[in-house]
């Protein structure tokens, strides 16, 4: 069954017919059918035949399938052509060095140096970029893992400077002087410059200008050689920069997707506040212009990726008309916003109201981190009113003379809250959302009593933290002094026993000399 799958599998990779393939063997379409379909068999002259055209022993025939005989054959053929690239490289840098005059390696050395120290100085400064980069991107996490991913993009990106690096010195050099220069030798001239070169040598007729020619012709000389054969060591360590470059560009190209999802939903959700007029409009516009411009830059991905020509006139066009129309949104989102009013009373239109009763005391504090507007009444207790939106839900809490409110989030009125938010955009009002007004009803008095107890507490506090600061201060200067006495301890015990060292020495020349007297 291997002998017709592989007859067949051989006249079709070779695009011929069974009537061309028969013809080959000197045989009839029919017999060739037959091999294919199994019914019969080639005689083993025809069979040493097909081994002799299609480069196939006789083994690989009968047994295996050429198919992956073929792609081992060529496997191996591609790396035999990398290693004899590579010492070829290097053979034809030496060939040429040496045919080089000084003048022209000491020209060649110095560009190599230059090329050299200009790639290393874009590698660093690049690598000071991505290393801000690292900090402003992975700097909120630990500091471990901060450094453990810090360390692992360094390992990354130095290991493929490095070939990047190489890449581009090797391929920089290769244009410029092996694709380009090549030896000649008298040899590889054409028969009629050898015959002419022959005959002017043998009459001794040349003029004085051609003995010049043909004294620069004998000597090594170094020429530009545009068909050059290319270094497919090189262009494989090529191909494989630019596929880590295209990796690196489908990530930019995968964020870049990502973001027009974004303004494309943006975009929808725009609709809601269709009636604020020219904002709405401005917004509309400059999505409009994101989206233009994201499908630019993708088209520019995708080109790259593909290796695919991009009509540049047409994406600078529509980038350049994005860019108009975003400043035409910008701007008329700016005339519309002016015609919005700031609300400043109360929250949203609907905004809850609770009050809060509490006895006054002669230690009574109202204490929180916002605002609390107070305001005289005739009241004998304090009564707290809190105004504050849906999204809210208020506790007071009373711990002795000590009154604190407690804000909460009531996550199942937020989608309430964005209804009212999107109505009082509509209705072009712009109100403190989330800020609740607290205020406090009491008498003067009472008032001011308020607001003594408040100050001193916030005095008691501040001073309890600098006493807990100095305390921690002594204990430090405590730590100080005594390991400054331990050191100052092992000071001294350093010096005797340095001491007792030196006296040992000094026994020690005294029973030398002892012994030479």
């Amino acid at each position: 069954m291997k002998l017709s799958e592989n007859l067949k599998r051989i006249r079709k990779e070779n695009n011929l017919s069974q009537e061309q393939l028969a013809e080959q063997l000197g045989v009839s379409r029919q017999s060739v059918s037959k091999w294919e379909s199994g019914q019969s068999y080639p005689e083993m002259d025809k069979v040493l035949l097909i081994c002799k055209l299609y480069n196939f022993n006789m083994d690989e025939l009968m047994n295996e399938n050429v198919k992956e005989v073929n792609e081992s054959k060529q496997s191996k053929m591609n790396v035999n052509k990398y290693i004899d690239d590579f010492f070829g490289f290097i053979t034809k840098t030496v060939e040429m060095f040496s045919s080089m005059s000084f003048k022209q390696k000491l020209k060649c050395v110095i560009e190599q140096c230059m090329i050299i120290i200009i790639l290393v100085l874009a590698f660093l400064i690049i690598g000071g970029i991505g290393n801000s980069a690292i900090f402003g991107v992975f700097g909120s996490l630990p500091s471990g893992m901060y450094r453990f991913v810090r360390n692992i993009l360094q390992s990354v990106y130095i290991i493929l400077g490095i070939i990047m690096v190489v890449t581009v010195f090797l391929h920089i050099f290769k244009i410029r002087y092996l694709d380009y220069y090549e030896i000649v030798k008298d040899e590889d001239l054409p028969e009629n410059e050898k015959s002419e070169n022959q005959n002017t040598e043998k009459n001794g007729k040349s003029t004085e200008k051609q003995k010049i020619f043909l004294e620069k012709r004998q000597e090594k000389i170094i020429i530009r050689d545009p068909e050059h054969s290319q270094s497919r060591f090189l262009n494989g360590i090529i191909r494989m920069v630019l596929w880590f470059v295209k990796f690196i560009v489908a990530w930019f190209g995968l964020g870049f997707a990502v973001s027009l999802v974004c303004f494309v939903v943006l975009l929808v959700l725009s609709f809601l506040f269709v009636k604020t007029g020219l904002l709405f409009c401005g917004a509309f516009l400059g999505l409009l212009a994101a989206i233009a411009i994201h499908l630019v830059i993708l088209e520019l991905i995708y080109n790259f990726m593909i290796s695919k020509k991009s009509k540049k006139t047409r994406m600078v066009i529509s980038f350049v008309a994005a860019l108009i129309v975003g400043g035409i949104s910008i701007g008329m989102m700016v005339i519309g916003s002016t015609k919005f009013n700031i609300v400043k009373d109360g929250n949203l239109s609907n905004e809850i109201e609770k009050v809060f009763e509490v006895p006054m005391t002669e230690n009574l504090i109202i204490e929180h981190y916002r605002n609390i507007e107070y305001i005289e009444s005739d009241l004998t207790n304090v009564r707290i009113v809190v105004k504050h939106s849906k999204i809210y839900d208020v506790k007071m809490i009373q711990e002795g003379d000590l009154v604190d409110l407690l804000f909460m989030e009531d996550k199942t009125k937020i989608m309430e809250v964005i209804r009212d938010t999107i109505d009082d955009m509509n209705r072009r009002e712009i109100r403190n959302y989330y800020e609740p007004v607290i205020q406090v009803y009491a008498s003067k008095e009472n008032i001011e009593k308020i607001k003594q107890n408040t100050r001193t507490r916030k005095e008691n506090w501040q001073q309890e933290l600098v006493d807990e600061l100095n305390a921690r201060i002594d204990e430090l200067e405590i730590e100080n002094l005594d390991l400054e006495n331990k050191v100052y301890e092992k000071e001294i015990l350093l010096e005797a026993q340095d001491a007792e060292l030196q006296e040992k020495q000094d026994e020690i020349e005294r029973l030398r000399e002892e012994m030479q007297n």
